[in-house]
């Protein structure tokens, strides 16, 4: 298997984020190309490849038994973290921000990195990150077809705090840095945020929802 071919911009930049380490934990596998491809360039000595469900477990067995680095990847059958006893860095992608935070809640002592790509409920999930002891220490963006991604990678501290409404739903910006890709990606959440004003409008039912989304509106800037 030629893994370069089956790592999407997503998942390039999810990769991009784990430091190096002995063994990483993919929570939600799927067809198991990030740990393949976490592995097969030595960024994580080992891996797991872990999914709640059967069907996503067996694409991914099928998959690393086509590579080089087959013994150095175990597949485990776990609803998010309960059959994972440790892990030096914890991957969990393509997931809605509320079910990440409730994966989190299962975290091990030993478990304090992750690189997390939620696909909705950003906002939600830095939140929870921030009043659970979490701190992001870095940002990421992407860009995959019409469709624009971010990713944290964040460490377990133990410290919790609050933080702004402002900072939970667009990240703190130096986090980011001269990323080529920030105008387009704000632009492009301001463009899902005026859709679901205008939505609204048609349906001429204005209310907490829509002065909700007005006010989000002038953060995307």
């Amino acid at each position: 298997m030629n893994i370069n071919t089956k790592i999407t911009p997503r998942l390039k930049m999810v990769a991009d984020l784990v430091p190096e380490c002995s063994l990483v934990a993919d929570v939600g596998t799927d067809h198991g190309y990030l740990p393949i491809y976490l592995v097969s360039k030595g960024i994580c000595q080992r891996a797991i490849a872990a999914d709640v469900n059967l069907g996503p477990l067996s694409a991914a067995r099928k998959n690393i038994a086509q590579t080089r680095v087959k013994d150095k990847i175990e597949t485990v059958l776990s609803d998010g973290l309960k059959n994972i006893d440790h892990a030096d860095c914890v991957t969990i992608a393509g997931m809605g921000g509320e079910l990440i935070a409730s994966i989190l809640d299962f975290r091990k002592d030993s478990m304090t990195r992750f690189v997390l790509q939620p696909q909705r409920a950003m906002s939600h999930l830095r939140r929870y990150l921030a009043q659970n002891g979490f701190e992001i220490k870095k940002e990421a963006l992407a860009k995959e077809g019409d469709k624009m991604y971010c990713a944290f990678y964040a460490e377990y501290t133990g410290v919790k705090c609050e933080i702004s409404e402002r900072e939970a739903l667009a990240g703190k910006r130096e986090l980011i840095g001269e990323n080529p890709l920030l105008d387009e990606y704000l632009s492009y959440r301001r463009r899902e945020i005026i859709q679901a004003l205008e939505s609204i409008e048609k349906a001429a039912i204005k209310g907490a929802r829509y002065e909700e989304l007005k006010r989000l509106l002038e953060m995307y800037v």
